[in-house]
């Protein structure tokens, strides 16, 4: 039996009006007369109708979650934080992966505005001009999780990608490696690889260590792809005595191919990587790595964008997040 509104309303002995106000928590409803309501609603089985609830009340409850790939340890977290907001505040999420193609990056965000998303989080590596475009012009509320905005156009959360990629470096460098080679994304649009390049080359500047570009290699940003940039480093008849990786997983491929060629780690290299995955902790050796708060990276996004639906103003434009240097066994001190 398809229960309706009206049903509801008889069954209360109430109008279809008031049981719509329960229903829309406006707050012109008796407690008494509510709790009526609500225990109707439950003898009943009634469900409300969510496609004509969202045209009355123009608004859906439902974000849009735009992200490369789920599979990546990093993005699970960040969605993870998303999700358990979302689901304190009433939200729905439509989460889609876009392998960081443009083309899928515009034909998603086409959907979210098609399914009527009240909001859409942007999670990614960078935003391209079509996009932004695309965002302008759609008057949709956007807000950027684990990339910032460097023209302050939108709100957004993330760590200083810059700073942490310095700090790393840095800690590399005051254990006497001179010689670093630096794996980054092919994507040359992502604003993360971009930050963390310009944090290496400012520690290397401070030391007044020469930049190598033969150490400098672009690749995929996951364990082969890291895998895959070591096997090129390895042709080289010099070598680095560290590398810093744009990821954990890319660390993680390079150390497994160091192996495979005969090397250890850190005897004959030392590995660090970024993100803190937990396999970084458990592998061995331990990876160095830059810890970010994943989750609350995610949890802060959804709660600003819910504060910008609601008309209530976010404190600040761009949350920096903090990050952590985590000290562990891939790389060796090699000081005079």
């Amino acid at each position: 039996m398809n229960v309706k509104i009206k049903d509801v309303a008889r069954e209360a002995n109430v109008s279809v009006a008031t049981v719509s106000r329960v229903l829309n928590n406006i707050p012109l409803v008796n407690d008494e007369t509510k709790k009526r309501v609500l225990d109707a609603i439950e003898r009943t089985g009634y469900k409300p109708n969510a496609i004509a609830r969202s045209l009355k009340m123009q608004k859906t409850n439902t974000f849009g979650i735009m992200i490369p790939d789920i599979s990546l340890p990093y993005y699970t977290q960040v969605v993870r934080g998303v999700e358990d907001v979302c689901n304190i505040y009433d939200y729905n999420i439509i989460l889609c992966n876009t392998d960081s193609e443009p083309s899928k990056e515009e034909k998603y965000f086409d959907v979210f505005i098609e399914k009527q998303c009240d909001g859409i989080l942007y999670i990614g590596k960078g935003l391209k001009q079509n996009l932004v475009n695309k965002i302008d012009s759609s008057r949709v509320p956007v807000v950027l999780g684990a990339v910032s905005d460097v023209m302050g156009r939108y709100h957004s959360v993330a760590i200083n990608n810059e700073q942490a990629s310095f700090d790393v470096t840095k800690y590399l460098i005051e254990n006497g490696h001179e010689s670093i080679a630096f794996f980054s994304d092919e994507d040359e649009s992502s604003f993360v690889a971009q930050e963390r390049k310009k944090g290496f080359v400012r520690a290397l500047k401070k030391y007044n260590i020469k930049e190598n570009p033969i150490f400098e290699l672009k690749g995929k940003y996951s364990i082969k792809g890291g895998y895959d940039l070591m096997d090129e480093l390895l042709t080289n008849a010099e070598l680095p005595t560290a590398l810093v990786a744009l990821n954990d997983e890319m660390a993680l491929g390079a150390i497994r191919k160091l192996e495979d060629a005969g090397y250890k780690v850190p005897d004959d290299m030392s590995v660090v990587g970024f993100n803190n995955f937990q396999i970084s902790e458990w592998f061995k050796p331990g990876i160095t790595t830059v810890a970010q708060p994943m989750y609350d990276i995610g949890a802060i996004s959804a709660r600003m964008l819910i504060k910008i639906l609601n008309n209530s103003k976010p404190e600040e434009k761009a949350v920096t997040v903090p990050h952590e240097l985590i000290i562990r066994d891939s790389v060796r001190s090699i000081k005079e």
